[in-house]
């Protein structure tokens, strides 16, 4: 594993904004520190990997899915044009349905329509363990979750929320 322990833990917390990535080998789950005096949202996934910087990418990531964990008042805005509700907490998990983590490959759009809908399934299920992952925390707001692809058309918005007990 390539992650860069310095400006990763994995120590999944709910009680701040950060960027996450799970290993999809074996799934395990990483997020940005809070610490450098940088908001761990604004930080980039490749800066979680050894090698990697803000500015850098890494191929090592290409075997980790990216998310971003908003607490609530975090973000702003519209998200792909869909109104986001940021006065509550997001996961938000992208969705690349041409990209094969398991074996590291491209799917064709022509050629591989069948593979890319296991493919989304797949990263769907991963999106499911990420957001069971946080909710069983209990966070002290609600939170929902969404898969974020390329286009608004391959995402999927409010998938499931988590309601906070008081």
């Amino acid at each position: 594993m390539r992650i860069n322990k310095r400006h990763a833990t994995d120590r999944v917390r709910p009680d701040y904004a950060h960027v996450g990535l799970l290993d999809t080998t074996d799934r395990e789950l990483w997020i940005a520190r809070r610490k450098f005096n940088v908001t761990p949202i604004r930080v980039s996934h490749a800066r979680l990997l050894t090698g990697g910087s803000n500015t850098a990418s890494v191929a090592d990531k290409d075997r980790f899915l990216c998310y971003w964990y908003h607490t609530p008042d975090t973000g702003t805005g519209l998200l792909h044009g869909y109104p986001i509700e940021w006065d509550e907490a997001h996961l938000m998990v992208r969705l690349d349905p041409t990209w094969d983590y398991r074996n590291q490959t491209l799917l064709s759009n022509a050629t591989d329509a069948h593979r890319i809908e296991q493919n989304i399934e797949q990263q769907y299920r991963w999106g499911q363990y990420i957001f069971d992952s946080y909710a069983q925390l209990a966070p002290k707001f609600p939170l929902s979750w969404h898969l974020i692809g390329p286009r608004p058309a391959d995402s999927m918005f409010y998938i499931q929320r988590f309601e906070a007990t008081v």
